[in-house]
């Protein structure tokens, strides 16, 4: 952060990031105050808006450097998902397509965190469950583990549900298809 007229605290300077390479011609954020200081600081390329901003009242300016994010979404997977606890008009718990495993990176370089300083990864598992603060450590074991999973599906779980089913469909003699036998088999004791 450059300060036109106002010296850099320490409190809230954002540590140094060690790049590998030199980092392309780079992009720069402005918040102009309304007592005539202006700020300026660097946007990287990743981030998809510019948080710059005019007529910050002085005794909102640290708030607004404190706010002040730099963002990137991605998508994740569609999927239909169920809400037990919401029925539709046929009671039965109602069905959504969704995105799971979306989120953004996102570093506020300038928060009272400092896990916050450097870009993290959160992960929307779905709805309002969310993975925090992501290293890229973190977000590489999370993507061993969703392929371990993956594999676990793949490996397991297809071969013992293909399983079931014909054995399913073996003892109740229905078409394919059928998963519920149109009466009860069985005998029924008191």
């Amino acid at each position: 952060m450059t300060a036109t007229s106002v010296a850099q605290s320490p409190a809230i300077a954002a540590p140094p990031i060690q790049r590998s390479a030199p980092a392309s011609p780079s992009r720069t954020w402005a918040i102009r105050t309304t007592g005539g200081f202006t700020l300026t600081g660097y946007l990287p390329p990743w981030a998809d808006e510019d948080p710059s901003d005019t007529d910050v009242p002085l005794e909102r300016l640290s708030v607004t450097l404190i706010d002040l994010a730099h963002r990137r979404p991605f998508a994740g997977q569609q999927m239909r998902v169920h809400h037990p606890a919401r029925t539709g008009a046929d009671g039965q718990a109602d069905g959504t397509e969704e995105s799971l495993f979306d989120g953004h990176i996102t570093c506020y370089p300038y928060s009272e965190n400092p896990k916050e300083r450097a870009p993290y990864a959160d992960v929307r598992l779905v709805e309002d469950f969310w993975l925090n603060n992501l290293t890229p450590e973190d977000l590489t074991d999370l993507a061993a583990r969703l392929r371990a999973q993956a594999d676990r599906l793949e490996t397991e779980l297809v071969p013992m549900l293909e399983e079931a089913h014909s054995d399913w469909f073996t003892a109740h003699e229905e078409p394919a298809g059928t998963a519920i036998p149109p009466q009860p088999t069985g005998t029924f004791r008191r």
